[in-house]
């Protein structure tokens, strides 16, 4: 008779599983932990990163066009959440007879402008800009008004405009203008934050970029300052514009009261400040 040998079954105890248990549950734990500290940090530096593109976006903007707006009557309204310029889009030469030789333009820029009035400087006194509004747009121009003494003529890709009320010096510097309104309002697309809006003429305001906190500003440059103020001086005296640029993201991390927000002050002078 053959002895047979049995060997007993080998598994887990209780208190094995209850240990393995416990150490599964503590790494899991920690993984959770580390798995939701890693997506607030994610979320937190999306929301940074987010605050910094509005805040660039729009000094890019902002700078892009305050930049060609004339020292001493290129501002023509002006607090500290909007301001409003006569902004150049078409420049050229005066002629006589109304005409104005205009110099090559981006046809899609001249095109899209809403024309508001012209400016010309007078070139016997002090040099500075005269400006006037009109609403007649201006029209082909005739180019025999443009061959006295001195003579004017229109480079390549230049023409001649007949501009209704214009009168100044011969050869004098010409712009057309139009109307720019910059605004920080409530926004319409983030509730109870603060968006920054532009309006050409008594068009319809468009949303530029959102959202920004209350502190988002215009401060001023006085005649002969070069430090910015919050107080608006006389139109005629600006000579520049700071925009302090406060803005959040749209959304907040889970740990966090507020939205992340990054702030950006710009300096613009405007063109041929001379005080």
């Amino acid at each position: 008779m053959i002895a047979t040998t049995h060997r007993a079954r080998g598994g887990f105890s209780l208190v094995e599983l209850l240990i393995t248990l416990v150490l599964v549950s503590i790494i899991g734990v920690a993984a959770g932990s580390m798995l939701m500290s890693q997506t607030r940090f994610y979320t937190r530096l999306s929301g940074q990163r987010d605050a910094r593109s509005v805040t660039r976006n729009a000094r890019n903007i902002i700078q892009t066009e305050l930049s060609m707006v004339e020292a001493g009557g290129g501002v023509a309204g002006a607090t500290n959440d909007s301001i409003t310029v006569r902004m150049p889009y078409a420049w050229g030469v005066f002629c006589s007879s109304h005409t104005m030789m205009l110099l090559p333009v981006d046809s899609a820029m001249y095109a899209m402008a809403t024309f508001a009035g012209f400016a010309i400087k007078d070139i016997t006194a002090d040099g500075v800009y005269a400006y006037t509004a009109s609403s007649t747009a201006p029209a082909a121009g005739t180019e025999s008004n443009c061959t006295g003494t001195p003579a004017i003529t229109a480079p390549t890709n230049g023409a001649y405009l007949s501009v209704s009320g214009s009168a100044g010096t011969a050869g004098a510097p010409m712009f057309l203008y139009q109307i720019i309104t910059y605004k920080f309002a409530a926004s319409t697309l983030f509730s109870g934050k603060r968006g920054l809006y532009r309006r050409v003429g008594t068009g319809t305001a468009e949303e530029l970029l959102a959202p920004f906190d209350t502190t988002a500003k215009f401060r001023y440059y006085n005649l002969n300052a070069d430090v910015a103020q919050t107080a608006v001086p006389a139109l005629a005296n600006i000579r520049g514009v700071e925009v302090v640029l406060n803005a959040q993201s749209a959304s907040r991390a889970s740990s966090r009261t507020t939205p992340e927000s990054a702030s950006i002050k710009t300096a613009i002078f405007f063109r041929n400040r001379v005080d």
